[in-house]
This record gives structure tokens, C-alpha cells and sequence, in this order.
């Protein structure tokens, strides 16, 4: 239901395909449920070797890690920096343009789950039987299901690049 002019600049942001997404941080910060930029960033390097784009969902005030992840991966694209749209809607939007999306337990892994794509969701401290999106198509990676352990760093890159 979301207004054409979103899917319109989604298309423009990324008009071709091979694109995979990844939302890495957190709003609170009380719960320690992000995965380690390190592992984020080595994904989407291998990722990048498989001919496949990695999609960076970041806040554009949040410039400092947008320069490291650039810094450090050449293809890495951020579209909402290139677009005067933003909010729920673009990310949706963008959103149905990817092939796929890793995302921590955060509120754009909702928006993006809204776009109903393969997503790989992990989880640490929280539940993710109560919130993990309900799609179709949806890995979840659960530390505490895996390693016995509510700290998400014991998920591995193998764990997720598996999955892709």
C-alpha cells in the first residue's frame, strides 16, 4: 500500500539486481544485540566476490561508520543517501528490490520483512519466536538456540554465509 513515488525511487536506487541488504545497528543500546561490524563487513566482502551487491541501510547521520564500511568495501552502496525520500516507506520500498537481507533483531529488519524477501535474521539477548518477522522465506540464526548463549558474536560468518 506504500505510494508509488517509493517503488519509483527504490527502482532508480537500485535499478539492477544481484543486491543484498544488511541492517547492522541497534536503536537501544541497553541490550546487546548488535554482531560485530568486522563480521558485517567480511560478509559483504565475500558476498561481493559471489558478483553480488551489498545494500547498507544505515541513518545518514551516522557517518562515521558509513565511511569505514565504504572505506573498506568498494562496492558498498547506501541508496538513502542519494535520495531526498526516506523513512519506513523508502526502506520497504528498497527493500523488494533485494535478492536477500541480513539483518540484526532492529526496527528496519521490520520494515524490510514488510517487502516479504529471503531475509537472515540474527538474534542474541532478545526472543525470536515473538520478533522475528513472519515471512515466508526467513533464516533465523538464534544464539542461544546455536551456542547455548544470549551473546550474538558467538554466530559466526560461516553461520550466516552458509545461508546465502
Amino acid at each position: 500500500l506504500l505510494n508509488e513515488k517509493y517503488f519509483n525511487e527504490a527502482k532508480r536506487l537500485l535499478p539492477d539486481g544481484n543486491y543484498i541488504g544488511f541492517s547492522v545497528t541497534q536503536g537501544n543500546e541497553y541490550r546487546k544485540k548488535s554482531w560485530p561490524i568486522e563480521k558485517f563487513i567480511n560478509v559483504a566482502k565475500k558476498i561481493s566476490l559471489l558478483n553480488k551487491k551489498p545494500v547498507f541501510f544505515i541513518e545518514k547521520n551516522n557517518l562515521e561508520l558509513i565511511q569505514r564500511i565504504k572505506g573498506e568495501i568498494n562496492n558498498a552502496m547506501f541508496p538513502e543517501l542519494d535520495s531526498q525520500l526516506s523513512g519506513p516507506p523508502l526502506v520497504t520500498a528498497l527493500s523488494s528490490r533485494l535478492n536477500k537481507a541480513i539483518s540484526i533483531d532492529n526496527g528496519i529488519m521490520h520494515m524490510i520483512g514488510l517487502a516479504d524477501i529471503p531475509m537472515i535474521v540474527l538474534f542474541g539477548p532478545t526472543n525470536s519466536k515473538k520478533f522475528a518477522p513472519k515471512v515466508k522465506n526467513i533464516d533465523i540464526l538464534d544464539s542461544k538456540i546455536i551456542y547455548n548463549s544470549e551473546d550474538i558474536s558467538n554466530i559466526t560468518e560461516d553461520d550466516v554465509l552458509k545461508l546465502i
